[in-house]
C-alpha cells in the first residue's frame, strides 16, 4: 500500500526538482548573455 502513495510522491519531488533546475539553468544563461530575470523572462539581451 505504502508504494503506492510513494511512486505519487516520488515522481512529484522530481518533477519540482526538475523545474528549479531549468529556471536556474534559464537564469544563468540570460546572466551570461547580460540580461537580467524579471517574472521569468529575460531581459536586456539584444541578440
Amino acid at each position: 500500500m505504502f508504494r503506492l502513495i510513494r511512486l505519487p510522491i516520488m515522481f512529484g519531488i522530481a518533477f519540482v526538482l526538475g523545474v528549479f533546475s531549468e529556471r536556474n539553468a534559464a537564469l544563468d544563461k540570460c546572466v551570461d548573455a547580460g540580461g537580467t530575470m524579471k517574472s521569468g523572462i529575460c531581459r536586456g539581451v539584444s541578440k
